[in-house]
């Protein structure tokens, strides 16, 4: 078992590593109660907020093109060789060389500016979401797996508050004219009021709870299977990376036809009475199951990757701030 740190500046850390501390005495119960309430635990949580804002920046900066792609290909405004292309493989390489021939870099880069504003405070919270419904749930009888699965829905379920308007415009200045700026996209999404930011909250959620629940149930079950135990606080990138790039993986193919449908409803391409499941049935009958993939490898390749580096960053930086 660890040992109890020496400073109660450092008690809320080793506690989070549940059943690895000896129980504490009443004098140290009542001041971990009393840290958790005050500033320790601010101090806690600040480190994983900021852990999370590196990694989301981080990650948009390597991986915002394929981010791109996955919006034009999910939408069905992609070039007429990508739309007639036999997998998605193929119509991620079409459609990057058609973007990249009209547009240049600049084209691969829509939104970008959007998401160094907005990306950066969502995966705080996020990430801090995550730790503070993992902590909620330590003292409780659920199994680690279960508290990993609710622990992940409940953070997606709080970013999504900021994610939601992010991804509406982000995703508009990703498949609309290139001159399309943030304040115009902004105008657009508003035309039925402010509420149009939040356009496709619930279908953002039929998407990225699963994703998020399964991704971290995965990844923290990965991660003991390599040897870092139940709840433990220090993972190495050895162990962050592997167990990062096959959750995402398997979470970003699992969740892909829900995310095409998502899409297509937060950038309008469909009537705003359709649901989750009714627009997927609509490009079902109307374009056939291939469109419903087609955004698959671009998806896959974006989130594959990008989460084992925001996990990695995240966690080395929050344990850098310890």
């Amino acid at each position: 078992a660890r040992r109890r740190p020496a400073g109660w500046g450092q008690l809320a850390v080793f506690r989070c590593a549940r059943g690895r501390v000896p129980p504490l005495s009443s004098r140290e119960a009542a001041a971990d109660e009393k840290l958790a309430l005050g500033t320790g635990f601010m101090e806690y949580r600040y480190q994983e907020l900021v852990g999370g804002m590196a990694a989301g920046l981080v990650q948009d900066a390597l991986l915002h093109p394929l981010d791109v792609l996955r919006a034009r290909l999910d939408t069905g405004v992609s070039s007429a060789t990508a739309r007639s292309a036999a997998n998605p493989a193929t119509a991620l390489w079409c459609e990057a060389q058609s973007v990249a021939a009209v547009d240049g870099m600049r084209g691969l880069y829509r939104g970008y500016t959007l998401c160094l504003a907005a990306s950066a405070p969502a995966n705080a919270l996020y990430f801090g979401s995550f730790k503070a419904s993992q902590r909620a749930l330590g003292d409780t009888s659920v199994p680690a797996t279960g508290r990993d699965f609710i622990a992940g829905l409940s953070a997606e379920c709080v970013a999504s508050l900021l994610w939601t308007p992010l991804d509406v415009l982000k995703q508009r200045m990703q498949v609309g004219p290139t001159d399309l700026g943030t304040l115009g996209a902004t105008r657009d999404a508003c035309r039925v009021g402010v509420v149009g930011l939040w356009r496709g909250y619930f279908a953002g959620l039929a998407v990225w709870g699963p994703f998020s629940a399964s991704y971290f149930a995965m990844y923290e079950g990965l991660r003991r299977a390599m040897g870092s135990g139940d709840g433990a606080t220090e993972a190495s990138a050895r162990q962050s990376i592997p167990a990062g790039l096959g959750a995402g993986a398997a979470a970003a193919l699992l969740t892909q036809p829900l995310d095409c449908a998502k899409t297509r409803i937060q950038v309008g391409a469909v009537p705003r009475n359709l649901g989750l499941l009714s627009v997927m049935r609509r490009v079902y009958v109307q374009e056939g199951a291939e469109s419903l993939w087609r955004g698959g490898a671009a998806r896959t390749l974006w989130l594959t990757p990008g989460c084992a580096i925001t996990i990695t960053v995240f966690e080395a930086v929050e344990r850098l701030l310890r």
